[in-house]
């Protein structure tokens, strides 16, 4: 549309503009006009309802109908102001009809027809009939004619000659703004005759619309006659014909009525609150004075707010307020409803604050006068107006407010309620928070806040979500208060959780939705003070295996026990830590030392093992037994021992016991003497179960077979006892009383179940003795042994050990894997189910195979077989490192000398490969190494 003022007209012709037919059309238009909005907008407007009261009587004078001015502001931004016209007779002459001119105000133009009324309600340049001879085209207007009447001036007369009093026009001007505002609409009916109907219609419409928002003016629609009311669509005004009211019609009835001519009012009523705004428009209206200075103060406090506040009657109320104690600095309103007061300056000071510094300076003045909230029923209320405008403003004065009314309050339960309220605004919550964190004065007022939001959380769940809350606050992290405050909930919550380990767990995996480098350091500060919590509340007596395994996740380093102060806490570390190197690990249970415990932590450590372990006697944790039940100064209690895996176990476990630590038969006469005592005195032992016994007999340990023997005898009847104690001594007996005759060892023979027939062979000692060195030289000669025919090591799958299989006579396999430090150990297993650490550090410099945590470098390989050098049937273990290029590096045990960790007989290093030959251990073409019976060791050979 053209951004001039545009024209059309509409009436029954020979054609129109749409139309070639007869009928009624758009018969002149502006060239600027489109033709769309005219059929969409205008056409449904281009309408005239005559009288009813003249139509029935057939009247034709056309001056005493009265025109019908309508104007609506459809959503296109446009203003269409037009007046309808009763004619007489048609282009026919046959029948009546109507004529209508309406001037379209594009929107360019249209803020001054709103802020001048009379050049909408004045138009005296209305045309009410059209020559079509002078063409379909009308021009396109810069102005419109209109008289320049003063409305306000004729104000009395006016409402004295339509019956309206102040209070009418007040409710009027209510019902004007909530039609626009909302859905009612509004009908008035005027006691006035018909033919200057019209004429009082506009300027009560005119008189109204001088005290109408601008917001509102931009909005309204209005007919100034019609012969019925009816609702339509951007009409919220409509003057109707007397006496034609249907109050029957419950779609009118619930619609704002002003029968004026029946002295009938509905729809309305003003009595149940104060009305700000209409008061002030009534004021100005009986002194005959325009609001303009208010129209603009209102555009400026509702800039940028949604068009339903800059509508709504309760802004205008709330801006009546401001606007009197801004212009005419009178605080008397203020003071009726201070929190109100702010809440309605907080609404219009939301957006576009810079743009409205009387609404910004009103609020500093108000705070610089205030200091304080002392009203304690409102001054919760009235704090969350000052925050909520200190969150748009950002002020000093109203943090100095702030800040002295939480002084005023900090004894008072009140006091945190208030802080909830700051919290809403974290740069509000920040700039206190820090400001008090950095005067001295403040600090007590900062801890009484701080304490008072961890106080009631009980639960470290509660206390992590409500730190997960202040994610919005990091800088509170950086505060030491703060962090002291978060220690000691955290530390109280952990101490009393049934689940302390779990509760510490969950502080490690705290994290919040938007990390930094302050929460990092703040989370590692309470973890670090959480640990030190647990440490302290540990309940040894009560310790599970569970928790050891949850301990290690917690402290996945060691402590350096020499930095912990607290006795407890250092005591608490070191037995648990302990139960966990042993829980661990149960293989090198040996191996680990207790000294760091004092006397009373190891017996505690060996009374929780022993509690630990009565549910769980397997195998694997056998050694732990020996430290359960070790002793301060006679070693291991084995009959403790004994007793307890009696009480807590089955035979099958203890016959693994048994099995497993046979070797202590021979080396330890404590365990010799209480397994004796076991066999021998316990009702239901092994060895009183045939088919345990059976399986006792089977294990594969000298010391042990005989100590079996022992307790077969011990065990036996009488007479066996007898003849097993007396047997040789009967037999020499037996000897000189026969004499060395046949006779005499017929009956022996016969005595003891042997062949006579057999012929016996009788050697001499030097016989005996060559026989047995040619026996020992066979056993140490055949072909040599080279490295290919060892067995090799593997990988594991998990990529972290390694097993080689040897399958021997006394060995099953050795097998290597990374411990929790990352350093290698190096294990044998042997036939009866030992399992023995190999040492494989040595005064041979074995930088070259193993690197620092004893894996094998890059290009070795480890190799291994069993290989009997002493010639007695029990073969030696030899292990191979080598490179196959350069360098080779041997060890030899003995299992005979078994020792925790063995310890080789032989180590050395060599060139790429090694051989085995007989009792020597052969470099090629650089050393060999034999074995010495006499010397019983290895004897480097002259090449």
């Amino acid at each position: 549309m053209s951004g001039k003022i545009q024209q059309q007209m509409y009436t029954r012709e020979r054609g129109g503009i749409f139309h070639a037919t007869d009928g009624y059309d758009t018969i002149a238009i502006s060239e600027g006009l489109d033709q769309a909005f005219v059929k969409k907008y205008l056409h449904p407007f281009c309408i005239y309802h005559s009288p009813k009261t003249l139509a029935e009587r057939g009247e034709k004078d056309a001056s005493i109908y009265p025109e019908a001015v309508t104007m609506f502001q459809p959503e296109t931004g446009d203003l269409v102001i037009g007046q309808a016209v009763f004619v007489p007779a048609d282009f026919t002459g046959a029948r009546s009809t109507y004529f209508m001119h309406n001037y379209i105000i594009p929107r360019a133009q249209k803020e001054e027809w709103i802020k001048q009324p009379e050049k909408l309600f004045q138009i005296n340049d209305f045309q009410t009939s059209y020559d079509m001879a002078n063409g379909k085209v009308l021009p396109e207007r810069e102005v419109v004619g209109y008289e320049a009447s003063d409305v306000l001036s004729v104000t009395s007369d006016l409402l004295g000659t339509l019956g309206i009093t102040e209070e009418n026009f007040k409710q009027l001007l209510f019902t004007v703004m909530s039609s626009i505002a909302g859905k009612k609409k509004v009908f008035i009916s005027l006691n006035v005759p018909l033919q200057v109907y019209s004429k009082y219609a506009m300027q009560l419409l005119e008189l109204i619309f001088l005290y109408l928002p601008y917001a509102h003016r931009r909005k309204l629609g209005a007919m100034t006659f019609t012969s019925e009311p009816e609702t339509k669509n951007y009409i919220h005004v409509m003057f109707f014909e007397p006496a034609t009211l249907n109050t029957r019609d419950r779609a009118i009835e619930k619609q704002f009525i002003f029968d004026f001519a029946s002295n009938r009012i509905s729809g309305v009523d003003l009595s149940d609150r104060q009305h700000e705004y209409l008061e002030l428009a009534l004021h100005h209206f009986t002194h005959s004075k325009r609001m303009d200075d208010f129209f603009e103060f209102a555009e400026m406090a509702l800039a940028g707010l949604p068009e339903s506040s800059k509508l709504e009657l309760a802004s205008y109320y709330q801006l009546t307020d401001i606007y009197l104690t801004v212009r005419y600095n009178d605080f008397s309103l203020y003071a009726k409803n201070k929190a109100g007061f702010l809440h309605s300056l907080m609404k219009f000071l939301q957006v576009n604050s810079n743009e409205k510094p009387d609404l910004t300076g009103l609020f500093l003045t108000l705070m610089k006068e205030e200091k304080i909230a002392p009203d304690k029923a409102s001054a919760l209320d009235y704090l969350n107006a000052v925050v909520s405008i200190n969150a748009i403003v950002r002020s000093d004065q109203a943090l100095f407010f702030i800040l002295e009314t939480l002084t005023y309050y900090q004894h008072d339960p009140l006091f945190h309620q208030l802080w909830k309220v700051i919290e809403q605004d974290m740069p509000t919550h920040e700039a206190l928070v820090m400001f008090m964190n950095e005067h001295q004065d403040f600090e007590s007022l900062l801890e009484l806040y701080l304490n008072g939001r961890f106080k009631h959380l009980v639960l470290l769940e509660d206390i992590l979500n409500e730190l997960k809350a202040m994610v919005g606050t990091p800088y509170l992290f950086g505060i030491e208060k703060f962090k002291s405050v978060v220690r000691k909930s955290i530390a109280s919550a952990i101490s009393t959780d049934s689940d302390p380990f779990k509760a510490v767990l969950a502080v490690e995996s705290f994290i919040v939705d938007r990390c930094s480098a302050d929460f990092d350091e703040f989370k590692q500060d309470i973890l670090v003070h959480a640990r030190l919590a647990l440490l302290r509340s540990i309940r040894l007596q009560d310790l599970t295996l569970p928790d050891i395994k949850a301990f290690r996740k917690i402290f996945t380093k060691e402590l350096n026990v020499g930095d912990l102060k607290d006795v407890k806490v250092k005591e608490n570390y070191l037995i648990t830590n302990t139960l966990y190197q042993l829980i661990n690990i149960p293989s090198q249970a040996e191996t680990y030392s207790l000294k760091p415990l004092t006397v009373a932590a190891r017996e505690q450590l060996r009374g929780i093992l022993q509690r630990l372990l009565r549910d769980h006697p397997s195998p694997e944790q056998f050694p732990l037994l020996f430290i359960a039940f070790e002793t301060e100064f006679d070693g291991v209690d084995y009959q403790g021992v004994l007793d307890y895996l009696i009480k807590h176990s089955d035979d099958k476990t203890l016959l693994s016991f048994v099995r497993g630590n046979a070797r202590l038969v021979d080396i330890d006469f404590g365990y010799r003497r209480s397994l004796r005592k076991y066999f021998i005195s316990h009702p239901k032992s092994l060895w009183k179960n045939k088919t345990l016994r059976t399986e006792l007999q089977l294990i594969k340990n000298y010391s042990l077979k005989q100590l079996l023997k022992e307790v077969e005898t011990e065990t036996a009847s009488p007479v066996v006892k007898f003849l097993k104690k007396n047997g040789l001594k009967l037999l020499m007996a037996l000897a000189i009383v026969g004499g060395v005759g046949g006779g005499a060892w017929w009956t022996l023979d016969r005595f003891f179940g042997t062949d006579s027939s057999v012929p016996k062979a009788s050697k001499t000692a030097v016989s005996s003795k060559n026989n047995s060195e040619k026996e020992q030289k066979d056993k140490l000669t055949g072909t040599p042994i080279s490295l290919d025919l060892f067995h090799k090591a593997t990988m594991d799958v998990d990529g972290k050990s390694f097993s080689l299989h040897l399958d021997g006579k006394q060995v099953k396999n050795i097998i290597g894997k990374a411990q929790p430090d990352g350093i290698y150990s190096y294990l044998l297993n042997d036939r009866e189910g030992g399992q023995w650490p190999l040492n494989l550090s040595t005064d041979l410099d074995t930088r070259i195979p193993f690197d620092q945590n004893k894996l094998l470098n890059e290009g070795f390989s480890l190799y291994g077989i069993e290989h009997d050098f002493t010639g007695d049937d029990i073969p030696e273990v030899v292990i191979v490192a080598s490179n196959s290029i350069s360098d080779s590096y041997v060890w030899v045990y003995s299992l005979k000398l078994k020792s925790n960790p063995l310890h080789p007989i032989l180590v050395k290093k060599g060139r790429s490969t090694v051989q085995l030959d007989g009792n020597k251990l052969i470099f090629p073409d650089y050393e060999v190494y034999q074995y010495s019976t006499e010397s019983q060791n290895f004897v480097k050979q002259n090449n």
